[in-house]
């Protein structure tokens, strides 16, 4: 008798857990159908977000470095060769006793424009592939025009893509501007290096240790060239980023005394 009420107890137990349970999964297919819609607007938009940001930065990546050992461009014009690299003079000056004459006193904006010249192209190839692999899913597409800026700001190089696109499915999800950042110290370097080149403009010479003492996370070589020039390599000991740069200022003729 005592087995008997034994095994109905677990028998109502085992009932009990499965109407829990299929109660549970009720609740859960009612919230469901209720919050799908919303649900999809709030996650769905970081897929096309994630895409692109993750395209021009990989694009950005490729000229930064390349830029940075040159100079701050891509292209230089008035350069010394140094190591096999061309390297753009930031402060120059032909002429024998004479302070050299900044070369580009916007030098952070130049960069910019510099990595925006490159970007664009590719980040409008960035958001038609996304445009294509979205109406491939089922969606439709529109984009306005596609134009990116650049900005080198303290700790990061930030890249957004102006497109203005909107995706229509179920739902809508609009996107103005798609976000990219890289993570930089490419700012404390060139503020530092305007000011090494600003310095040599007004006094001939800049010291370089005196740029160490004030930043200590800022290594500052100087690298002194046979025909007057000087070459500037700036490295972030904490991320590793470098700039260099070259000057040619208050040259002496050979014999000089």
């Amino acid at each position: 008798m005592k087995k008997e009420r034994e095994k109905r107890a677990e028998i109502n137990r085992k009932a009990q857990v499965t109407l829990f349970i299929i109660l549970a999964i009720a609740i859960v297919a009612v919230l469901l159908i209720i919050f799908y819609p919303r649900i999809k607007t709030i996650f769905v938009p970081s897929v096309p977000q994630q895409y692109v940001a993750s395209c021009v930065e990989s694009a950005a990546n490729e000229v930064i470095e390349k830029i940075a050992s040159q100079g701050g461009t891509l292209e230089p014009e008035n350069y010394i060769l140094y190591q096999g690299n061309k390297i753009e003079y930031a402060c120059y000056t032909n002429k024998y006793l004479k302070k050299c004459v900044m070369q580009k006193p916007f030098l952070k904006q130049d960069i910019e424009s510099e990595i925006e010249a490159y970007v664009e192209p590719r980040a409008r190839t960035c958001v038609q592939t996304l445009k294509q692999n979205l109406e491939k899913g089922g969606s439709t597409v529109s984009v306005g025009n596609i134009n990116t800026e650049v900005s080198i700001i303290p700790g990061a190089i930030q890249i957004n893509v102006n497109a203005d696109m909107k995706v229509t499915k179920e739902s809508t999800s609009s996107y103005k501007t798609f976000k990219g950042s890289i993570k930089s110290n490419l700012y404390n370097l060139l503020m530092i290096s305007s000011s090494i080149a600003n310095w040599e403009a007004r006094y001939g010479e800049a010291e370089s240790l005196s740029y160490m003492l004030y930043y200590p996370n800022i290594k500052v070589e100087k690298k002194i060239q046979g025909e007057g020039s000087t070459i500037y390599i700036l490295t972030d000991r904490v991320l590793g980023d470098k700039f260099q740069f070259a000057s040619r200022s208050l040259v002496f003729p050979e014999g000089y005394a």
